[in-house]
């Protein structure tokens, strides 16, 4: 199909093609090794079934409202994201096709003491929710925006973050991040497996951080 006769029916199959995917991940106990638990969190992996790399899982639960941290976790120009997650230098809507389709570009802070330099990542998302759960759906897509000097671009294998929603505690939420990123370049393999663990653990920790000081956690946490 040519650039051109890309409709939103087009990109809306890719995005819940993508959701029905991550749920299948998410419910997928086989073959996971564990790289970092905490009482706080855990971050998980196993080899992905996409590309040469690993999928990487993490599961945190926070005692805050699932839409509030869904809210605080969703990647918008002008969201919370931006403004904590110390990972992102820049996020860019591209294109806004419905309220809950659109394209991203995402740019991230070199890693690894800049031994790891600055990527950018053009992601089609799908804002889902259900009874269940809040989610973002995101794969990379080509065509949409000419690469950069100043980045490298990086390609988003299907990847997302899942809010699930806890009937018997409204005011509780499991966080799920599920990524598989090929971040490109000439980067050795070691360097790119402590990164990413390393990044989902900043990430787990800044969110917990920002909602304490924003004062919507509720009880012990």
């Amino acid at each position: 199909m040519s650039e051109g006769a890309k409709t939103v029916e087009y990109y809306r199959e890719i995005g819940e093609r993508v959701a029905d995917t991550l749920q299948k991940y998410n419910n997928d106990t086989e073959g996971w090794e564990e790289s970092k638990s905490t009482t706080h969190f855990k971050i998980s992996y196993r080899k992905s079934t996409e590309f040469q790399g690993y999928l990487y899982k993490g599961e945190a639960v926070y005692a805050a409202k699932p839409k509030v941290v869904f809210d605080y976790v969703e990647p918008l120009p002008n969201g919370h994201r931006a403004k904590w997650d110390k990972n992102m230098k820049k996020i860019e809507i591209i294109k806004q096709m419905e309220n809950d389709l659109r394209i991203n570009r995402a740019c991230t802070n070199s890693a690894c003491m800049g031994l790891i330099s600055p990527r950018d990542f053009v992601d089609l998302i799908l804002i889902k929710e259900t009874d269940e759960y809040l989610s973002t759906n995101a794969v990379s897509i080509e065509g949409e925006l000419e690469e950069q000097k100043k980045y490298v671009r990086g390609w988003n294998y299907q990847c997302g973050i899942i809010v699930v929603k806890l009937p018997s505690e409204p005011n509780k939420c499991k966080l799920i991040s599920l990524i598989q990123p090929e971040i490109k370049g000439m980067v050795p393999a070691k360097l790119k497996d402590a990164a990413i663990p390393g990044s989902m653990i900043e990430f787990f920790t800044q969110l917990r951080d920002t909602l304490k000081e924003a004062g919507e956690l509720h009880g012990q946490d």
